[in-house]
């Protein structure tokens, strides 16, 4: 495939930039631009285009760098809590279904795995049949190999290399789930069978006897915090954000996720999965983080303006 499109020098960035923004100090700008990038920014850029009704005008260089700075803080604040949310979740299944099993390998044997998801649809049932045994699994004994390989990278797992105590075994999920990425724990969570999904839930959260309907609740939740973690992870703006749909909980009032693709339902689904505690401390630095924000945090719809009281409305599950 041609590429029509050309690289663009520091100067002329620093024009285009005046697109999105009202500036004079040239030099400011173009320091931002070599440090971040011309991508980056215009992202902030093309965001604050759209409050124009905000300030009545293009945004001025002050509140561009304000938002930036504000962005920064905020993908911090929510990768932290992203990363607790991921710990617990991959502990989770990993305690529940290999104390159900019996089996500290069960990722890596096909009876705890039902490939069609349990789906009605004909299309979709062989679609995920298919990305199953093709994609899915295979991925995942590939991922098992290359940690034992790696001598390099994990010289903590030599027992389970040629030589090794345990070379005959496979890794024992609480080694191999500390490596595998949200992602994979996500699909793994995904195509679990349906006993085991519900074993997770029952072994890790307050309530007991957990129905299917939750689990694939919980699917959407752990997807919305998997892509979550990845904008934080790579630095991608979360401002504006808009990810996957999430599924609210049937036990919570139907105004607590007024909208189920922007940021606000992405700390929906982090209360979800939280412990309580962390939960409440999400909020807590939350509140405090834009109450020091020099920007009006609320008039640029970046979070609803009664985000908290709806937060604190969220059932724990």
């Amino acid at each position: 495939m041609p590429n029509t499109e050309l690289p663009i020098d520091l100067e002329t960035q620093v024009v285009l930039m005046k697109k999105y923004v009202n500036f004079r100090q040239r030099k400011k700008m173009r320091d931002f631009l070599g440090y971040a990038g011309y991508f980056r920014a215009s992202r902030y850029g093309k965001y604050l285009l759209t409050q124009v009704n905000v300030f009545g005008s293009k945004a001025d260089s002050k509140v561009f760098f304000a938002l930036y700075d504000f962005d920064v803080q905020l993908r911090l604040l929510l990768f932290k809590y992203c990363k607790k949310a991921e710990v617990r979740f991959k502990s989770a299944i990993a305690n529940a279904v290999s104390l159900k099993t019996g089996d500290a390998g069960f990722y890596l044997d096909k009876q705890y795995y039902t490939p069609t998801k349990s789906e009605k649809d004909k299309k979709t049932r062989n679609r995920n049949v298919s990305f199953f045994h093709t994609k899915f699994f295979a991925g995942l004994i590939n991922d098992e190999e290359k940690l034992r390989r790696d001598v390099v990278k994990h010289p903590e797992l030599k027992e389970y290399r040629k030589g090794g105590t345990r070379q005959n075994n496979v890794l024992p999920v609480w080694a191999a789930f500390s490596y595998f990425e949200m992602g994979t724990m996500v699909m793994i969570y995904s195509y679990l069978r349906g006993d085991l999904r519900k074993e997770v839930l029952d072994y890790t959260y307050s309530h007991n006897n957990y129905k299917k309907e939750v689990t694939k609740q919980m699917d959407t939740w752990l997807d919305a915090v998997r892509n979550l973690r990845n904008y934080c992870a790579h630095h991608s703006m979360v401002v504006g954000m808009t990810s996957s749909v999430v599924i609210p909980d049937n036990r919570d009032s139907a105004d607590v996720l007024p909208d189920n693709t922007n940021l606000y339902s992405r700390l929906y689904a982090l209360k979800k999965i939280l412990p309580q505690e962390d939960a409440n401390m999400l909020a807590i630095e939350l509140e405090r983080l834009i109450s020091r924000a020099k920007i009006d945090v609320y008039k640029m719809n970046i979070l609803p303006a009664d985000w908290k009281d709806l937060y604190d409305r969220i059932l724990f599950l």
